[in-house]
């Protein structure tokens, strides 16, 4: 098997980094050869804040894939979330100069060029290009202009952007770990690629991330990403309240949680459950609905939180398609139904899909971002390169140049 068809998805996530290792030679359904997690330690919503502890996560969770895969991993497709991203709008309009008229390849690209020169604040860099519609000589609502013939193209696109030092200390991260980053996509799109349906995209619907530091977001309308953002809330939050109201060590508390938690006090029962004990502490109970009385307000205010910042997009009324959550938070019981009560439109847990293989053991909202990150770089194999020559500036100029070279 030539190394040119090994594909890896990495989840760079707060509370575990998950990898996944693709065969990509069926490039319809690529097929799933092993997988790899580990707790991740030195990431706080989304960010590098502690570069040994970050890259010892990367290795670990790599190694237990190589081992699982069977395969020496090398390049890595990057999923990152993080309150620092951040996604506009913006147009180009360029003339067409091609004989007769006719739009190639090479007025779209340059149309697209056109579309990202804006200024950016200090410190901001484009990670992601996402085309919308193109408009040519007045006519809108072009999905596909090449081939048409016309005098001026336009586009419209929007244009993820990010902390340009956290995008640094990433790709430092995975180069510490000894591999080098393929390309870098936001989590809620990766996990679109993985979970979403084309109908889901076409008539409108938001793919929401739950990671354990931070939640991200995206909508899709017509096919195309109308919004993408984050805010730095996450399913971690939930557990610390667990911790705080049961008086429990965090790691106690994300178990009882993930084992007996409901997000939903209207599922939740009054039978007991057992609360760890430590240093020798008498056995404690308390009941389901107790529990849940302590993650539900926490959950609902995350998803009010994104509620207010969606709310004020033009696109908001425009996802009857409902809400798709994936991270690990979705595991949690009840969950979509709080966002149904939320954001007021059908919601449901994301299962990633479009692979072959191990899907068992993929088949899990936790996962979605990682299998997304290897569909990614199947759907655009040649354009997705970040080499680990040269200095990280270098490296983060590479990831600007891959996301030029888009289309």
């Amino acid at each position: 098997m030539r190394r040119s068809e090994i594909l890896v998805g990495l989840d760079l996530g707060s509370s575990s980094t998950k990898v996944v290792v693709a065969d990509a030679r069926d490039r319809e359904l690529p097929e799933v050869l092993g997988l790899g997690e580990a707790r991740s330690e030195g990431i706080e919503g989304g960010i590098i804040v502690n570069m040994e502890k970050a890259s010892a996560a990367i290795r670990a969770a790599v190694e237990r894939a190589e081992e699982s895969a069977d395969v020496e991993i090398g390049r890595v497709s990057v999923s990152l979330s993080g309150e620092h991203f951040k996604g506009l709008d913006s147009r180009g309009v360029v003339a067409v100069s091609s004989s007769g008229g006719e739009i190639t390849g090479s007025e779209v690209r340059t149309v697209l060029d056109a579309a990202k020169t804006l200024a950016l604040p200090v410190g901001r860099t484009v990670v992601d290009v996402l085309p919308q519609e193109f408009f040519v000589d007045g006519q809108r609502g072009i999905r596909d202009p090449i081939g048409m013939s016309g005098v001026r193209l336009g586009s419209k696109v929007h244009i993820v952007t990010a902390s340009e030092q956290a995008v640094d200390n990433t790709i430092r991260a995975v180069r510490k770990a000894g591999l080098r980053v393929r390309n870098i996509v936001l989590k809620p799109l990766a996990a679109a690629l993985a979970c979403l349906t084309d109908d889901e995209r076409e008539l409108g619907v938001m793919s929401l991330n739950l990671g354990g530091g931070t939640t991200s977001f995206a909508i899709y309308h017509g096919a195309a990403v109308r919004h993408a953002s984050a805010i730095g809330w996450g399913a971690s939050s939930i557990t610390n309240d667990v911790a705080l109201g049961l008086r429990l060590p965090l790691a106690r508390a994300e178990q009882l949680k993930c084992d007996h938690g409901c997000a939903h006090g209207g599922l939740a029962t009054d039978s007991p459950i057992e609360i760890p004990t430590i240093g020798g502490q008498p056995a404690r109970q308390c009941s389901g609905d107790v529990l849940a009385a302590i993650i539900e307000p926490r959950a609902r205010e995350i998803f009010e939180m994104v509620h207010g910042e969606v709310g004020e997009t033009d696109y908001w009324g425009r996802i009857p398609a409902g809400v798709v959550l994936t991270g690990g938070g979705a595991r949690l019981r009840g969950i979509a139904d709080v966002a149904e009560d939320v954001f007021g439109v059908p919601a449901r847990v994301g299962v990633p899909g479009g692979m072959s293989g191990l899907c068992d053991a993929t088949a899990d909202p936790g996962y979605a971002a990682s299998v997304g990150a290897v569909l990614h770089s199947v759907a655009s194999p040649s354009k997705s390169r970040v080499r680990r020559e040269g200095p990280v500036a270098e490296t983060v100029q590479r990831v600007r140049q891959w996301v030029d070279s888009l289309l």
